[in-house]
């Protein structure tokens, strides 16, 4: 009995001494896409593969299989500020994280964790509403630097790409891109290679990055997330073949993308109807243009950086067509949404 009511009031009396509350699992868990998750100890953190130890048994996780992974007795709000996290509620997940502050985990695996999510909220949050780039870029660059054996790493390595393109350097962005196009997995290879491919189609390398995307098609593969991976490339390669005077062609197949697949996609949808604009941009065809980014704004605009794309050329081709009510509205939700997107600072 007096056992359960020291269980049952141990919450109460942690908030009552000041103390961090902590989760109090029982084992480390490492979640995969496809399974349960697994629970043991984490014996060997790397950025290509997580060993956990299983009652004695030491199992290999690929670091491509692994969504998540909980920790050991640890903090509450960690857990917490990963959740937020998930519903891109990145400024609730940085107050969860600066409450470890005062008392930060002494676990080293666990603290991390904690490093890598402050890192990505401050670059998140710089990327869209506004925040300060160097602070995000020196925030990752730091966590990269002193956990280069981190399963974070690679999707570090993609944030401070997504940083620098996001400031306009575009070089710098395919560089901090080439640990992806260089990981042990094909699909990261393919990732990493798309990513290389817009920053160099934003710079206006437009044959290096056909190059870039022509990798990614040239795959085999057929798994699920590859062929993911070439259809966003099939759509980076259309505005290459635009920009260099096969519209006709570009359009083609971005509506074949359009006809086949989910319009659920919608990053997908909102890149390729931002592509197919481009198209009739370079066609001369100023109204179909506006319709296509207006797909965009109006039914697939959850993804940020699409969605501030179409407002930079909605506030262009509106004021084109003499209204100018609806390219005020398009710039200012474009200023105060995006701030921190490229193309908030873009000129006409």
């Amino acid at each position: 009995m007096l056992r359960q009511l020291v269980i049952c009031t141990l919450p109460a009396l942690l908030l009552l001494l000041g103390l961090p509350e902590r989760s109090y699992g029982q084992a480390d868990k490492i979640f995969g896409s496809k399974s349960q998750p697994t629970s043991g100890i984490i014996v060997e953190m790397g950025r290509d593969k997580v060993v956990l130890d299983t009652s004695g048994v030491k199992r290999d996780f690929a670091v491509n299989e692994i969504t998540q992974i909980t920790f050991l007795d640890e903090p509450s709000d960690l857990n917490a500020a990963r959740g937020a996290v998930r519903q891109k509620n990145y400024n609730q997940a940085l107050t969860d994280l600066r409450k470890l502050d005062a008392a930060p985990p002494t676990r080293d695996v666990i603290k991390q964790d904690v490093e890598y999510f402050k890192a990505l909220c401050l670059a998140k949050l710089a990327m869209t509403e506004g925040g300060d780039k160097a602070a995000a870029k020196e925030a990752l660059l730091a966590f990269a630097r002193a956990y280069p054996q981190n399963f974070h790493f690679y999707d570090a390595a993609e944030m401070i790409g997504d940083l620098a393109a996001s400031s306009g350097n575009s070089a710098d962005a395919a560089t901090y891109y080439r640990p992806i196009a260089n990981a042990p997995w094909p699909e990261y290879q393919m990732r990493g290679n798309n990513a290389t491919g817009r920053a160099q189609l934003a710079d206006k390398q437009f044959e290096p990055a056909l190059a870039s995307f022509d990798k990614v098609l040239a795959s085999d593969l057929a798994t699920p997330e590859a062929a993911q991976q070439k259809l966003l490339a099939t759509v980076g390669k259309s505005v290459c073949l635009a920009e260099t005077g096969k519209a006709d062609q570009a359009i083609a197949a971005l509506q074949d993308i359009i006809a086949k697949n989910d319009a659920q996609d919608a990053a997908l949808f909102g890149r390729t109807y931002n592509a197919l604009g481009r198209c009739y941009l370079k066609q001369g065809k100023p109204k179909d243009a506006l319709l296509a980014f207006l797909h965009t704004d109006v039914l697939f605009f959850a993804d940020p950086e699409a969605h501030a794309e179409a407002l930079y050329y909605l506030s262009q081709l509106w004021n084109d067509m003499n209204k100018t009510d609806r390219a005020v509205a398009a710039t200012n939700q474009l200023k105060t949404r995006y701030a921190g997107s490229v193309w908030n600072s873009r000129k006409p």
